[in-house]
């Protein structure tokens, strides 16, 4: 994953994605500098202590980018939920209030995902034309959303998973993700590490690596950032580090 920039906005892309040219998608980062609301950096989220006119000025500045309005800029309200949504020609305007993952075939559409220490996932399938955002935290992770969001893929627009593309963004890093039993026993033990003190640190990019492998995708088409948003405090917001209330970075994806 390489560091980009769009005027003073600093983002991050996959250098696969970028390479088939059918596509454009980011991951937004905090932007420390970029500070216009009461959350410190570049917020996306509604659902936080921000002045809402600043979070939609955040998204029409990605909607610019992108070369599209704002109105085409799609987010779902998450609930770490493993619902799933289809965005069509008839869901456009839909308000997606209970959904942790979007896909879509529509070009023009940008969508989604705010994250801060949760794992974010966009998938690409450049011989059907198909994107996905995704939000993995434990819970969604826990329920396979990613599989899931490549299973309906597969059943309602013919993906191989051969040809699907997926980038794990920016997210949470074992070292710094000590859960307890009742969320470790949620989860492989290759995607552990045990403690002394009966806790485990998780690891969320090893874990939704074996479930992209385990759902058809080659391992060469797996992308994964490795950056720490806890470890990272001036690069990415955290949740753990800073507190629920702290802002929402974002991972877009769309079709050209």
């Amino acid at each position: 994953m390489q560091e980009h920039h769009f005027e003073t906005l600093t983002n991050w892309q996959f250098e696969s994605f970028n390479a088939i040219g059918a596509i454009k998608h980011l991951v937004t980062g905090k932007n420390p500098h970029i500070n216009k609301g009461r959350i410190s950096g570049l917020n996306f989220s509604y659902s936080v202590e921000d002045d809402e006119a600043i979070v939609a000025e955040n998204r029409k500045l990605v909607s610019e980018i992108f070369n599209l309005p704002l109105s085409k800029v799609i987010i779902p309200q998450q609930t770490h939920s493993d619902n799933i949504g289809i965005v069509t020609t008839e869901t456009l305007d839909y308000n997606w209030s209970d959904a942790d993952a979007l896909i879509t075939q529509l070009p023009g559409v940008i969508i989604g995902v705010l994250s801060a220490d949760c794992v974010p996932v966009l998938l690409v399938d450049p011989v059907k034309s198909v994107v996905a955002a995704i939000h993995a935290g434990w819970k969604g992770t826990a329920k396979s959303i990613v599989p899931k969001t490549i299973e309906k893929m597969h059943n309602l627009f013919g993906s191989d998973p051969l040809d699907i593309i997926a980038g794990i963004g920016p997210s949470i890093s074992c070292n710094q993700y000590e859960v307890g039993e009742e969320v470790a026993n949620h989860f492989r033990a290759e995607s552990q590490v045990k403690k002394v003190n009966g806790k485990s640190c998780l690891n969320l990019w090893i874990e939704n690596e074996m479930q992209l492998l385990e759902s058809g995708i080659q391992k060469e088409n797996i992308n994964v950032a490795g950056m720490c948003t806890f470890s990272n405090s001036e690069l990415f917001y955290s949740a753990r580090r800073d507190g629920f209330k702290t802002g929402r970075m974002a991972s877009f994806i769309s079709l050209t």
